[in-house]
């Protein structure tokens, strides 16, 4: 009777060769090291701002900067909130007349300035004139405009 040859051992070195580099390192970690990278070169370079332009690259919203700009006040800041969503829905494009941008102001400079000057701009004037948005969200729910 005639035995059969044994395969097991070389069905088993046959696996181990297809699963591995010719190099007999392990694929599958430098694939994910290789994806790892090349997501974070795309991602930066999606950040990276126009070459040769002054814009800043928007990394916070207007609302975040007003938030910043109150020093974390977020009682002030609701308020500033619902005067600005109310006035201009946070658009500095927004105009009414002759009143430009997220703080809806007179100010013919306003319509120059970007969203992030216009907040600071809208910030001094409520300050100069109400001393916090809270008083001047008041006065706006009482004559209707501030």
């Amino acid at each position: 009777m005639a035995t059969r040859p044994r395969l097991h051992g070389v069905f088993d070195s046959i696996s181990m060769l297809i699963r591995q580099s010719p190099s007999r390192a392990h694929t599958a970690p430098l694939k994910r090291i290789a994806r790892g990278v090349l997501i974070a070169l795309v991602g930066s370079l999606c950040l990276m701002p126009e070459a040769g332009s002054s814009k800043p690259v928007q990394y916070i919203s207007y609302k975040q900067y007003a938030l910043y700009l109150l020093g974390h006040n977020t009682k002030e800041y609701k308020c500033l909130a619902i005067l600005y969503g109310k006035e201009s829905a946070w658009n500095p494009t927004a105009s009414n007349g002759s009143h430009y941008g997220i703080p809806q102001g007179r100010s013919k400079y306003l319509a120059t300035l970007d969203g992030y000057g216009q907040v600071r701009w809208g910030l001094d004037y409520i300050g100069n004139r109400y001393g916090e948005p809270c008083i001047a969200l008041n006065h706006w729910r009482l004559k209707g405009w501030h």
